[in-house]
């Protein structure tokens, strides 16, 4: 991809920031808390605007100091519930020529809007521009699911990618606007909406220098995370057969193998292209590559529930 000329009119950036991941609870306001500190301290032009989503059930229970962390903050409720509807409302809501879309629990480096603004200048074209994500690296098991995690979309240089970050990413607002995030289908489901962008012809950009570090709780969270991830894989697909592989997926619950021994398959490419990248070391790799397997198959559950016509069950994620 080359880069083009800045535009002599820099496009304007809104900031949205929303909690998907225990919302409401204490841990929920110290998320916001350690994020809008960051956000607050960035280097370079802040954004035109920052808003911070939140759903109607939840106003006058944001504790005052986060409510005046970020000086052009302004907060928003929604009288929606999933993550997905409050973004979605945001983004209707914002004003920006982009919109940024970060989860609260991923910290961002302090270069993080300078970076972007240089992409958003360089390649006005793309639809979408995509951050790293860490975890925060505080043992070799959280490095390594933090890889198995989060390196699906990473080419591990700037470069084209088929996937959108589901925590920190960077949209055209029109193009948002066209193609948003799917409702109803859970909070993993944000295949549709890549896929879309695509077929329509748009670039995803990803780059390796905006990173942001998610939050990990351990094995709680991912079991969580995996299980909405098989459910999302499958609700998706009887959704839309437009997504790849659906065919595939809509044969039925024998299938199941297959779907998890694919995962795996490219959980192995995606580990050997970018461990070095998630600060895995090399003697690391066959613990990682051990747990493709256990991280595919704690995905099941979430598969059959969505086979069954179910909903997720008890999860932390909206």
């Amino acid at each position: 991809m080359e880069r083009q000329a800045t535009d002599d009119k820099q496009a304007s950036l809104s900031v949205i920031v929303v909690s998907d991941y225990a919302a409401g609870e204490e841990k929920s306001c110290e998320d916001l808390r350690r994020a809008l500190r960051s956000w607050a301290d960035q280097e370079g032009k802040p954004a035109e605007e920052f808003i911070l989503v939140e759903s109607s059930r939840f106003k006058g229970r944001i504790p005052s100091d986060v409510l005046e962390m970020v000086p052009n903050m302004r907060v928003l409720y929604i009288d929606a519930e999933s993550s997905y509807e409050l973004k979605n409302r945001a983004v209707e809501a914002s004003t920006g020529d982009w919109v940024a879309i970060i989860d609260a629990d991923c910290i961002p480096h302090r270069s993080w809007l300078k970076v972007l603004r240089t992409d958003i200048a360089e390649y006005p074209d793309v639809a979408a521009v995509s951050a790293r994500t860490l975890y925060p690296g505080r043992s070799r098991m959280e490095r390594v699911l933090g890889l198995l995690a989060r390196s699906y979309l990473d080419p591990g240089r700037r470069g084209t990618t088929r996937f959108i970050s589901g925590n920190a990413a960077c949209f055209r607002r029109e193009a948002y606007r066209h193609h948003p995030l799917p409702e109803g289908l859970g909070a993993f489901a944000s295949r549709i909406q890549s896929e879309a962008f695509l077929r329509n012809g748009a670039t995803l950009l990803f780059d390796p220098d905006l990173v942001v570090v998610h939050d990990f709780e351990g094995w709680p969270m991912e079991r969580d995370i995996r299980r909405n991830h098989g459910y999302s894989t499958v609700v998706t697909r009887l959704r839309d057969d437009r997504l790849p592989f659906a065919q595939l997926v809509r044969a039925g619950i024998l299938v199941i193998p297959l779907i998890v021994a694919g995962k795996t398959f490219d959980s192995v490419r995606d580990c050997l292209r970018c461990f070095r990248y998630y600060n895995v070391k090399t003697y690391e790799l066959p613990l990682a590559l051990a747990l493709t397997v256990v991280s595919h198959v704690l995905e099941i559950p979430g598969m059959l529930a969505a086979y069954r016509g179910q909903t997720i069950g008890e999860t932390a994620y909206r």
